[in-house]
Protein backbone atom coordinates (compact mmCIF):
# COMPACT_ATOMS: atom_id res chain seq x y z
CA UNK A 1 0.00 0.00 0.00
CA UNK A 2 1.51 3.17 -1.22
CA UNK A 3 4.95 1.69 -1.55
CA UNK A 4 5.04 0.09 2.03
CA UNK A 5 4.57 -3.49 3.33
CA UNK A 6 2.77 -5.54 5.96
CA UNK A 7 4.70 -8.43 7.23
CA UNK A 8 3.12 -11.60 9.73
CA UNK A 9 5.71 -13.72 11.28
CA UNK A 10 4.32 -17.33 10.90
CA UNK A 11 4.99 -18.56 13.69
CA UNK A 12 4.17 -16.00 16.79
CA UNK A 13 1.57 -13.82 14.55
CA UNK A 14 3.70 -10.63 15.25
CA UNK A 15 2.72 -8.20 12.49
CA UNK A 16 5.15 -5.40 11.04
CA UNK A 17 4.99 -2.18 8.84
CA UNK A 18 7.79 -1.62 6.31
CA UNK A 19 8.47 1.94 4.88
CA UNK A 20 9.38 2.35 1.34
CA UNK A 21 12.49 1.90 1.06
CA UNK A 22 12.60 -1.01 4.07
CA UNK A 23 9.88 -2.62 0.98
CA UNK A 24 12.50 -1.81 -1.67
CA UNK A 25 15.45 -3.95 0.65
CA UNK A 26 12.57 -6.63 0.98
CA UNK A 27 11.36 -6.97 -2.55
CA UNK A 28 14.88 -7.44 -3.43
CA UNK A 29 15.30 -9.75 -0.61
CA UNK A 30 12.46 -12.27 -1.79
CA UNK A 31 13.30 -11.79 -5.20
CA UNK A 32 17.00 -12.99 -4.89
CA UNK A 33 19.82 -14.19 -2.78
CA UNK A 34 21.20 -10.50 -2.95
CA UNK A 35 24.41 -9.37 -0.85
CA UNK A 36 24.23 -6.05 1.07
CA UNK A 37 26.36 -4.37 -1.53
CA UNK A 38 23.67 -5.25 -4.06
CA UNK A 39 20.65 -3.83 -2.07
CA UNK A 40 22.52 -0.80 -1.44
CA UNK A 41 22.84 -0.22 -5.07
CA UNK A 42 18.90 -0.82 -5.58
CA UNK A 43 18.22 1.45 -2.88
CA UNK A 44 20.22 4.20 -4.40
CA UNK A 45 18.85 3.26 -8.16
CA UNK A 46 15.87 4.01 -6.75
CA UNK A 47 16.24 7.07 -4.53
CA UNK A 48 19.53 8.59 -5.79
CA UNK A 49 22.22 8.59 -3.44
CA UNK A 50 25.40 7.04 -3.13
CA UNK A 51 25.27 3.31 -2.71
CA UNK A 52 28.64 2.91 0.30
CA UNK A 53 26.61 5.77 1.91
CA UNK A 54 23.18 3.61 1.91
CA UNK A 55 25.18 0.23 3.09
CA UNK A 56 24.65 1.28 6.51
CA UNK A 57 21.03 1.32 6.37
CA UNK A 58 21.01 -1.56 4.50
CA UNK A 59 23.32 -3.42 7.24
CA UNK A 60 21.24 -1.97 9.97
CA UNK A 61 17.74 -3.14 8.72
CA UNK A 62 18.88 -6.53 8.23
CA UNK A 63 20.39 -6.55 11.40
CA UNK A 64 16.48 -5.88 12.83
CA UNK A 65 14.90 -8.13 10.39
CA UNK A 66 17.39 -11.21 11.94
CA UNK A 67 16.74 -10.44 14.86
CA UNK A 68 12.82 -10.49 14.38
CA UNK A 69 13.42 -13.69 12.73
CA UNK A 70 11.77 -12.53 9.51
CA UNK A 71 15.12 -13.59 7.68
CA UNK A 72 18.18 -16.17 8.30
CA UNK A 73 20.84 -14.99 6.85
CA UNK A 74 22.96 -17.74 5.08
CA UNK A 75 26.83 -17.45 3.90
CA UNK A 76 27.33 -16.51 0.11
CA UNK A 77 28.22 -18.87 -2.11
CA UNK A 78 31.20 -18.48 -4.06
CA UNK A 79 29.38 -18.27 -6.62
CA UNK A 80 28.02 -15.35 -5.75
CA UNK A 81 24.37 -13.97 -5.94
CA UNK A 82 22.47 -14.36 -8.88
CA UNK A 83 20.74 -10.81 -9.25
CA UNK A 84 17.51 -11.71 -11.37
CA UNK A 85 17.04 -7.71 -11.68
CA UNK A 86 20.17 -5.52 -11.95
CA UNK A 87 19.67 -1.91 -10.24
CA UNK A 88 20.04 -0.43 -13.59
CA UNK A 89 16.58 -2.11 -14.05
CA UNK A 90 14.91 -0.93 -10.91
CA UNK A 91 12.41 2.25 -11.67
CA UNK A 92 13.29 5.74 -10.24
CA UNK A 93 10.94 6.62 -7.09
CA UNK A 94 10.78 10.40 -7.22
CA UNK A 95 9.90 10.36 -3.31
CA UNK A 96 12.42 11.35 -0.91
CA UNK A 97 14.56 8.65 0.28
CA UNK A 98 13.61 7.87 3.80
CA UNK A 99 16.20 5.68 5.72
CA UNK A 100 14.43 1.58 5.82
CA UNK A 101 12.72 1.03 8.67
CA UNK A 102 10.32 -1.96 10.36
CA UNK A 103 8.21 -1.34 13.05
CA UNK A 104 6.39 -3.85 14.86
CA UNK A 105 2.75 -3.45 15.87
CA UNK A 106 1.66 -6.52 18.25
CA UNK A 107 0.64 -10.05 17.08
CA UNK A 108 -2.04 -10.41 14.73
CA UNK A 109 -3.77 -12.98 16.37
CA UNK A 110 -4.10 -10.58 19.87
CA UNK A 111 -5.71 -7.87 17.40
CA UNK A 112 -8.23 -10.21 16.24
CA UNK A 113 -9.45 -11.48 19.49
CA UNK A 114 -9.93 -7.41 20.74
CA UNK A 115 -12.03 -7.41 17.86
CA UNK A 116 -10.59 -3.94 17.12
Amino acid sequence: MDGEAVLVHADTSAYYGLNASATCVWEALVAAALTREDMSRRLSARYGGEADTLLGDVEALVATLASESLIVEVPASDGGAADASPASNVRRDQSRYERPTLTRFGELEKLVLSGE
